[in-house]
């Protein structure tokens, strides 16, 4: 059996990294800015123990692959602009890049995203996976 499957579904944005820890500090960044590289796509609310909690797991994986010389990974926190009053919970001590989707979170939207999913994203900016990692195990 041939199964083809065919989605209109656009993985992309564009918006300014907010963490001055990070490399792309002040760049506009989107999944093309990326290109050639795997991009994971964080989404969490700033102002969420939890949340700030996995941006932190996610920025010590990061470190991780960089000690591997893994350097073809990026990892992006994506909060909600309603929030960004908490966004130095996700900046303080990590080197991620991080984004706010302004009100009314188009991007949270358009990629049909909930609260703690991550989104897989290939070299070419094409959708891999997505899934919750509220329950997630670091280790």
């Amino acid at each position: 059996m041939f199964l083809s499957i065919c989605s209109s579904q656009s993985y992309d944005y564009s918006l300014v990294d907010i963490n001055t820890s990070s490399s792309t500090f002040g760049e506009t960044i989107s999944p093309g800015y990326f290109q050639g590289q795997v991009t994971l796509h964080y989404f969490g609310h700033q102002n969420w123990g939890t949340c700030t909690a996995r941006v932190g797991q996610l920025n010590a994986l990061y470190q991780d692959l960089l000690n591997q010389d893994i350097n073809n990974v990026k990892i992006i926190a994506i909060g909600k602009g309603q929030y960004s009053s908490d966004n130095s919970n996700w900046t303080d001590d990590n080197t991620i890049p991080v984004v706010n989707d302004p009100s009314p979170n188009d991007i949270w939207t358009n990629w049909g995203a909930s609260q703690r999913d991550l989104f897989f994203l290939d070299f070419n900016g094409n959708y891999i996976e997505d899934f919750n990692i509220t329950i997630w195990d670091d280790d």
